[in-house]
């Protein structure tokens, strides 16, 4: 039996279900708000079959509002708000990716996720939580919710996957769930990151990089950049994309890392174990 959430299927469990494919292509294309192919009644109802609706009703907010902006494929907003205040946030446009697969290059679109965020500003312990780097409020704690509502989008506008762009080190953390970063550099830094200080959250290391406390040996301090992740709609080509060179590749490039941290940057930023 499928897995469902809020009695809707999820995205990742019925990526090429017959059922699903056939209710995709039998929506017109045409015509729309939203990279000129959905509505706004298209994306409120992509926003409530994959449960994100149900998750902030049961979080306290009751009337969120839907907004769309843009003038073309380079810049889309799409916001949900409540009360004057953003509780889900995207920043999206299409681009053209060059994926090559062993010697062989093909050019395809993809959605590409620019910024997304979602704030939680009726936290009941929202003076007390300690926040991620980026935030003003907790988040909504809606990752699986979100990751649907995206995968359905890429579907709805007949694209071949998503891209994102995770503007924190704990963004990126999230994402590794569904998505593969496309350069080897930015993924042997990842995985180095992720088991470099075993004692600290992955909210602690997002912080010590974020305030420039992480240190390499040979290069000095570590930034982390927006780098790209990318989810495949057409899973086979994952195998192909990031197969055994490509995680050589990334093994042999995290060799060369040595991390440490500042000295007294755990004291400095309360972050003492």
């Amino acid at each position: 039996m499928p897995k469902i959430a809020y009695n809707n299927p999820r995205f990742f469990d019925f990526l090429y279900d017959d059922f699903l494919c056939a209710a995709v292509d039998s929506q017109a294309a045409s015509s729309g708000v939203l990279f000129h192919s959905l509505t706004k009644e298209n994306v409120w109802e992509l926003f409530e079959i994959t449960g994100v609706l149900s998750e902030l009703r049961k979080k306290g907010y009751t009337s969120p509002k839907l907004e769309l902006s843009g003038t073309d494929d380079l810049y889309q907003r799409v916001v949900l708000a409540e009360e004057g205040e953003i509780l889900i946030h995207l920043r999206l446009s299409i681009q053209e990716y060059r994926i090559r697969i062993n010697d062989y290059f093909f050019k395809e679109n993809y959605l590409v996720i620019n910024w997304l965020q979602t704030r939680h500003p009726k936290h009941k312990d929202r003076k007390n939580t300690r926040l991620y780097p980026g935030q003003d409020t907790p988040g909504l704690g809606i990752f699986p919710e979100m990751a649907d509502f995206i995968g359905f989008l890429i579907i709805s506008l007949r694209l071949n996957g998503t891209v994102v762009r995770p503007e924190y080190f704990h963004d990126a953390v999230l994402f590794s769930r569904k998505f593969q970063f496309l350069e080897a550099e930015s993924k042997a830094l990842f995985k180095v990151l992720k088991s470099a200080f075993p004692k600290h959250s992955i909210r602690a290391i997002s912080t010590l990089l974020y305030h420039g406390k992480v240190i390499d040996s040979k290069k000095g301090v570590t930034e982390w950049k927006p780098t790209e992740m990318i989810f495949f709609l057409e899973k086979t080509l994952s195998h192909f994309v990031f197969n055994r060179k490509f995680e050589k590749k990334v093994s042999k490039i995290a060799e060369n890392f040595n991390l440490t941290l500042a000295e007294g940057a755990e004291e400095e930023l309360g972050l003492k174990v």
